[in-house]
């Protein structure tokens, strides 16, 4: 008897320990109910039940049940989870007739997400990325509208970014390099610019190129000076033929340089005149023609 009582104890302890059963019933309606109240709380419990527990849900349950998890996130302003969400359910329903509000939502969430643009802009161009999709695949679609803001935003980030770079290069002494940062947001992001500040910055960093380069410049042309008189001393032909090398590397170097500052000088004026031509009354004026007399006088 002892034997019968133990081996019922451990059958019902088994059968306390499987796991439940659930299924679509149980927690998908009631799910969809919390969610359309509101009460998003209690909603992604019965939801996250119904994706990854539920028994004989369909394809379009899960897809219902997802978008309505991701909308919880998104609504929530939890953006982070709700990229994921989103992010998961294109990979899942490419064809969902839900598509161009998913990726209206996910642009928004990544724009949210990003830092400043003097830090990293991959979630801006994220961003950029699924505004310019769901413009490009669903024209017709009221959240391509939309979709135009958030260009609009993501783009005058990128163009910030440049800028804040070719400031810091200016600051810096790297005038070429600014001038190099200052036409990139020029040529990419015109309609999103202070172009009259932009373009004066262009030309005022290239004509003081030399400044950047000039102490180089010097040093090299010194140690050319020093190789020279090796050269002259050295009697070994193969010694003398790699000191010779050598120098004509430094001295390829510094006519690069050189050649840099006199194209960078010519067009900086150009840049300049042109400048003032397009905007006559620009309150750069004084700036250009100060800047331009102090090159002719050079």
């Amino acid at each position: 008897m002892k034997k019968i009582f133990t081996a019922i104890c451990a059958a019902g302890l088994l059968f306390s320990c499987a796991e439940k059963h659930i299924t679509k019933e149980q927690v998908l309606p009631k799910g969809i109910q919390l969610y359309k109240e509101g009460k998003y709380d209690d909603a992604k419990d019965y939801l996250k039940e119904a994706i990854y527990k539920a028994e004989n849900m369909t394809t379009t349950d899960i897809m219902q049940a997802r978008y309505m998890l991701a909308n919880i996130y998104y609504r929530e302003e939890n953006y982070i989870d709700a990229i994921v969400e989103f992010e998961e359910f294109l990979s899942l329903f490419p064809t969902a007739p839900q598509v161009p509000e998913v990726l209206y939502k996910l642009a928004v969430s990544y724009l949210k997400i990003s830092p400043s643009p003097d830090r990293d802009l991959t979630y801006v161009r994220k961003a950029l990325d699924k505004a310019e999709e769901l413009k490009d695949e669903y024209p017709n679609s009221p959240y391509a509208k939309k979709a135009d803001e958030i260009i609009k935003k993501a783009k005058k980030m990128e163009a910030t970014h440049l800028i804040d770079i070719a400031d810091l290069y200016e600051h810096l002494g790297k005038y070429y390099s600014a001038a190099v940062y200052y036409n990139m947001a020029y040529d990419d992001y015109t309609d999103f610019i202070d172009k009259e500040y932009v373009i004066y910055k262009i030309g005022y960093n290239l004509l003081n190129v030399d400044k950047q380069y000039e102490e180089e410049i010097q040093e090299y042309k010194q140690k050319i000076k020093e190789l020279e008189e090796k050269i002259q001393q050295e009697k070994d032909i193969e010694k003398k033929n790699v000191l010779i090398n050598r120098k004509e590397l430094l001295q390829k170097h510094v006519d690069k340089l050189e050649d840099r500052i006199q194209k960078s000088k010519k067009r900086g004026i150009t840049v300049l005149k042109h400048m003032l031509k397009e905007f006559p009354n620009t309150k750069y004026k004084d700036g250009i023609k100060d800047l331009l007399k102090n090159v002719k006088e050079g």
